[in-house]
């Protein structure tokens, strides 16, 4: 003690209990420098001193750090240790103090905290390792002795070495009860099984990894000069029975094919990289590794239904993983924004695990059709993390609803609208919401539900008097409005509380009065289609316009349309008016594009013509009229192609053609139409002049 004390090399100091209840002997203490491993029964204290010396005008809690060891696997204590102190309070430190993050100039801290992961991995590791037994193959003393000497001699032994005890029954006794103890001890391995439905990945591959090892060193003892001798005298003294049927009665080969065909499906298996994954991107890259490393089971003979309960044993991995790696944030405290993006790669994850599934299945089912002679299986597979996903859903239900709340109250129930209702609203929510922020989300016990499901009933009641309060608001601005345009208005504001039961309810109060509105408004929308449009004022202000018929009649239908969707966008009965609208606006363009083709809209011939007309002012007298040879369909065909093209429609090339023909002739043609139209004036006011 003195040295630890006073040694500045002595660093630590190991307190022992050693309990020795099944020798039924005095529990032992030892106290040694330095920290040694004595035995599992043993419990311990390490004392580390924080500096050289243990100074005595210094409290000793200041100067030293103390370590429990706990009796039991070594494993077991390293592994707490890590998982639940070290590697939490490296990841908090490295988060708060923002070394954590790529952009970081700290480039180690993140290697650390990967080297610490798989540390923690490798000790849980060694920690689920299943210990496959030790078999040692006693040998007679004869022959190993005679062996021996033939080694030295440097020959190989044969039966003949052993003269006259080849005959001896009780020489030939003894090497046969030695064999059939062989048997039993190889049986001991080669019988062995564990149950996959039960514990996790790791030990299911460790299981596999583990047995073949111990089998090949089984294979090399069968092999050996002593064993392949013994088994050879004994056939030369004629006892067969221990010896012909000594292969199958071991079972060592048929085992040995087993792990040799199940070898490529365990080796390399890719569980280490979720368990020792830190963040979520992680955790969904090694899940779809880990599924398609599961692809090479169509190469081996692994019973389907161990396949699907080894999916139940990486579920359980993927729960256990997300917890740990979601444990080192309060999901219910963290800003809004960073709960969304947790929340978000969660979901990438499970929906990674369902597609990754279905595929698997698929793949398995394939197996399943070409092994025609296994019976019928059950497919039910039972995930472990489903129950971590549904609880995630409510979790993300409930932070959102509460997100809409406060939203709606800072945008309804402004400072300056506060006379309207009594109290601080929002003030009132916070602390509805600080009663959920205490409990852990993330705890899936009998006992983390039940406190989860009573946080939010007092969530619930708490807000229940906000709600009252924006219920009131709302009812009050409904009473005021007097449209649907204005009822709309007011729900665009409320829309995100719809869903909470009273504020439902204030809403269904003025669904009648709504619906009737909304009924006159479309009503009116389809008065207006059916009068058509060369009745309507939309007709003559296109004419003032210069907008064609055609075109100014597929605006109009648009224009209607446009108000109509705005309705129904709002309240979405009367779906049917929707599509008599929409389909009549193709209808107008198709029979337009008839008419076009069956005409001949081209420019031909000479530039004038020459027509027979009355006179208007001497009746029945008929005179010779000048006119232009341009007819107004061409013109109307120049306008209407640009006005189309701009709405949407495809015009057919021929038509675009004459169009663009006439368009070239369209300046010059009315320049001369206006000059034969000033002329014709002209020529009437001289008319009536010789009349005078």
């Amino acid at each position: 003690m003195q040295k630890f004390i006073a040694d500045p090399l002595s660093k630590s100091l190991l307190i022992q209990k050693i309990s020795n209840k099944d020798e039924e002997r005095e529990d032992e203490y030892v106290v040694s420098l330095g920290v040694v491993f004595t035995s599992v029964r043993a419990v311990g204290l390490i004392v580390i001193k924080r500096g050289n010396y243990v100074e005595t005008d210094k409290s000793i809690g200041s100067q030293v750090r103390v370590v429990v060891l706990n009796d039991g696997s070594p494993y077991e204590t390293l592994h707490s240790y890590i998982s639940m102190g070290v590697a939490p309070f490296f990841k908090s430190y490295l988060q708060e103090t923002g070394r954590s993050t790529e952009s970081s100039s700290d480039k180690l801290a993140p290697s650390v905290e990967k080297k610490m992961a798989e540390l923690e991995m490798g000790l849980l590791h060694l920690q689920q390792n299943i210990d496959i037994p030790e078999i040692s193959l006693t040998i007679n003393p004869i022959v190993a002795q005679t062996v021996a000497q033939c080694a030295i001699e440097n020959r190989r032994p044969k039966v003949s070495d052993f003269g006259d005890r080849v005959e001896d029954s009780k020489f030939l006794n003894d090497l046969q009860h030695g064999v059939n103890r062989w048997v039993k001890e190889i049986q001991k391995v080669t019988k062995l099984d564990r149950d996959p439905s039960t514990g996790t990945t790791l030990q299911e591959v460790s299981f596999w990894l583990n047995l073949e090892r111990a089998l090949l060193k089984l294979q090399e003892k069968r092999e050996s000069l002593e064993v392949e001798l013994t088994l050879e005298i004994l056939r030369h003294g004629k006892r067969f029975h221990a010896t012909v049927s000594f292969d199958t009665d071991t079972g060592l080969k048929q085992a040995l094919a087993v792990v040799n065909d199940y070898s490529p499906l365990m080796k390399d298996f890719p569980i280490h990289d979720l368990l020792a994954a830190t963040d979520l991107e992680k955790v969904r890259n090694a899940l779809q590794c880990i599924f398609g490393h599961l692809r090479k089971i169509r190469n081996t003979k692994y019973p389907i239904q161990r396949a699907l309960r080894l999916v139940e044993a990486i579920s359980r991995d993927l729960s256990a993983q997300l917890l740990k790696v979601l444990g080192t944030r309060r999901l219910m405290m963290v800003p809004y924004d960073e709960f969304e993006r947790v929340m978000n790669a969660c979901f990438d994850i499970f929906n990674t695990w369902d597609e990754e599934y279905e595929k698997l299945q698929a793949l398995l089912r394939d197996i399943m059709k070409k092994k025609r002679d296994e019976m019928k299986m059950i497919w039910r597979v039972n995930p472990a993390h489903k129950k971590l996903h549904t609880r995630m859903e409510q979790i993300r239900k409930f932070r959102r609803q509460h997100e809409q709340l406060r939203s709606v109250i800072e945008r309804v129930l402004k400072p300056d609208q506060q006379s309207m209702v009594e109290g601080n609203a929002n003030e009132e929510v916070g602390l509805a919401y600080s009663l959920v922020e205490e409990v852990d989300v993330l705890d899936m016990s009998k006992e983390g539900q039940e406190a989860w499901d009573a946080a939010c009933r007092r969530y619930n009641d708490r807000v229940d008097t906000v709600e009252a309060k924006i219920t009131a608001a709302l009812r009050e601005q409904l009473a005021t409005a007097k449209s649907a345009n204005e009822m709309f208005r007011i729900f665009a504001r409320f829309n995100a509380l719809f869903v909470r039961p009273q504020i439902r309810g204030a809403i269904r109060e003025y669904q009648t009065q709504l619906i009737q509105r909304v009924k006159d408004d479309i009503e009116a929308l389809h008065e207006k289609f059916k009068t058509q449009y060369s009745l309507s004022k939309a007709y003559r202000m296109s004419e003032l316009r210069d907008i064609p018929p055609v075109s100014g009649s597929i605006i109009w239908a648009k224009q209607i349309d446009r108000q109509l969707t705005t309705y129904l966008m709002r309240f979405k009965p009367f779906l049917d008016l929707v599509g008599k609208i929409m389909l009549m606006v193709n209808p107008i363009f198709e029979e337009w594009v008839a008419k076009v083709q069956q005409k001949d809209a081209t420019v031909s011939g000479r530039i004038f013509d020459i027509e027979q007309t009355r006179n208007r002012n001497v009746s029945g007298k008929a005179f010779l009229k000048l006119k232009v040879n341009f007819l107004p369909e061409i013109i109307t065909l120049s306008k209407e192609v640009p006005h189309l093209k701009n709405l949407g429609f495809r015009v057919p090339l021929a038509i675009m053609n004459k169009a663009h023909q006439a368009n070239q002739m369209y300046p010059f043609a009315i320049s001369l139409m206006e000059s034969v139209r000033t002329y014709e004036r002209s020529w009437e006011k001289l008319q009536v002049r010789q009349d005078r």
